[in-house]
């Protein structure tokens, strides 16, 4: 096991940092340009295991990927043949999520599995959605959960299908459905009659359909920003043929926040370039959730975004429903401010690569710190803190989360540190090129 001494920093920052580029837009681009019917090129995309297992995933259904410079040209298959009968998820949710439908619609027998921590990852949702369009589900010890086989034939049907998804457990069951609608042969209507976590992942997903040509419409209203909740959800999709052509990866947002959390424990300034002006991205409420705790937060003329910080933390109380992958980073913040702290709305981070909430509450107060969580809050309280060897339970934003504490906290060791070559592998080297004041990239 890897265990880094997690880096103490007493003196204000001043440090330009380009993050990876953001695994989410990745992940959905690389399924898409599996759908397509000419080549795709996508230019700056991630690199990492979660997408590795990914580009492995759309090669398994035939797709052909090659390397260019700056990029990947993705040749679709005429016809979506599996060619091992395997796919290998390792722990990423987008893999066992959005190619399980992929799979449907080849027709033939696929098994999904992934790592030993992957059985805890909730899939009911999405395999009960499946089933209504024709699949069926073996070799699953575990029902609704890895490893399965999956089996059957979509329906053949010229008219509108219905389904009413139960994703409250995931937004990516509702992601992985939208991704494969220009595919089928009918109209899909999808339903979510609560409230669905992650919203802003949905969002992001319709508006990437439709710029390859898919025909996405929302019927349910407009979602609102991540802090407005909306109760029913509802979709048309319409088949389509989806272009190819150049598609560009956006900086991954969400691994922002470390960073620019960063300055506000240390005091001083981080700078992130090539932030976009509109996004669908999660970690783009970065800008609302840090300024009332304390930082100075804006997009400069030149697009990038800069945080600056003078070492004081106050508390917070948000609803983190739509956005909640941003929950480690600032329950790390909440840990080090001097007033109590209320996250809500976070109950499915439960299914995330870990129980996150449980995982924070741990190792928060392995830390000398105050947390109770409940089913869907963690409430942080202010509390002298000590150094301490912190599990990460092979999650990479476990590991991010321990990182912020050890710039304040001497003796903090993050156990297992490889973990962040889930979506970010130069994390660490990012890391220490911050805190020496330098321009670093990943």
């Amino acid at each position: 096991m890897s265990v880094w001494n997690a880096p103490v920093k007493s003196t204000p920052l001043n440090a330009v940092i380009s993050l990876p580029p953001s695994k989410s837009l990745t992940a959905r681009a690389l399924v898409l340009a599996l759908l397509a019917e000419e080549p795709t090129l996508l230019t700056n995309p991630l690199r990492c295991r979660d997408t590795e297992l990914m580009i492995a995933g759309i090669q398994e259904f035939g797709a052909q990927v090659d390397e260019q410079a700056g990029g990947l040209l993705i040749t679709p298959p005429a016809k979506l043949t599996p060619q091992t009968g395997i796919i290998e998820c390792g722990l990423a949710g987008t893999v066992m999520r959005f190619l399980t439908p992929v799979a449907l619609l080849s027709g033939r027998p696929v098994r999904f599995q992934g790592d030993e921590a992957a059985g805890a990852r909730p899939m009911k949702g999405l395999l009960d959605a499946l089933t209504k369009l024709g699949a069926q589900f073996s070799d699953m010890p575990k029902p609704g959960h890895l490893p399965f086989t999956i089996s059957g034939q979509l329906n053949a049907s010229e008219q509108l299908q219905q389904l009413q998804v139960d994703a409250s457990s995931s937004s990516q069951f509702v992601s992985a459905l939208l991704l494969i609608s220009p595919a089928l042969p009918f109209e899909l209507q999808i339903e979510v009659d609560s409230v669905l976590p992650s919203i802003r992942h949905v969002e992001m997903t319709v508006a990437e359909v439709n710029a390859c040509g898919g025909q996405i419409e929302n019927l349910g209203g407009e979602t609102g920003d991540w802090n407005t909740r909306q109760i029913r959800h509802l979709w048309r999709c319409r088949p389509a043929c989806l272009r190819g052509g150049e598609r560009h990866i956006e900086p991954d947002l969400t691994n922002a926040g470390p960073f620019l959390a960063a300055a506000m424990i240390c005091g001083g300034q981080v700078s992130i370039p090539h932030w976009p002006a509109k996004t669908f991205q999660a970690g783009d409420a970065w800008r609302q959730l840090l300024t009332p705790m304390g930082a100075r937060i804006y997009r400069s003329p030149e697009g990038s975004l800069v945080c600056q910080g003078n070492g004081v933390i106050g508390g917070t109380q948000c609803d983190l429903e739509a956005i909640g992958e941003l929950t480690p980073t600032l329950a790390a913040l909440c840990t080090l401010a001097v007033e109590p702290s209320k996250l809500t709305g976070i109950g499915h981070l439960r299914g995330h690569e870990t129980d996150r909430l449980t995982a924070l509450e741990t190792e928060i107060k392995r830390l000398g710190g105050k947390a109770k969580a409940s089913e869907t809050t963690l409430r942080i309280s202010p509390s002298p803190l000590h150094g301490d060897l912190v599990q990460t339970y092979a999650d990479h934003r476990m590991a991010m989360f321990a990182a912020l504490i050890g710039l304040q906290v001497p003796g903090v060791r993050i156990a297992d540190i490889k973990c962040v070559a889930k979506t970010f592998p130069d994390f660490t080297a990012t890391w220490e090129t911050m805190l020496a004041g330098a321009n670093g990239s990943a």
